[in-house]
């Protein structure tokens, strides 16, 4: 199979529904604001300690997701419309 046509089928199934990239992307950031939230309370609540580090880590691990996720969203909002520019036939 060609690589132009793979290429053509991952954009023609992530951009098909903005809808869901769109839901996609407000939760990457939801877990990212949750991960960051985390790693606050961690900070604020938690005396120093193995286990204060161990749940920042946790945190930042889930922000680093959240982030991940949404950039596929997004990713997936914009990437049918840039491969219909590219592709266009004038």
């Amino acid at each position: 199979m060609k690589i132009q046509s793979r290429l053509h089928k991952l954009a023609m199934r992530l951009g098909n529904n903005p809808r869901i990239a769109l839901i996609k992307m407000i939760q990457g950031g939801l877990l990212f604001a949750f991960g960051v939230l985390m790693i606050m309370v961690s900070n604020q609540v938690l005396s120093d300690s193995i286990s204060q580090e161990f749940i920042a880590l946790i945190g930042l691990i889930v922000a680093g997701a959240g982030i991940l996720w949404s950039a596929v969203g997004y990713l997936s909002m914009s990437v049918l419309r840039l491969y219909n520019m590219i592709n266009k036939k004038d």
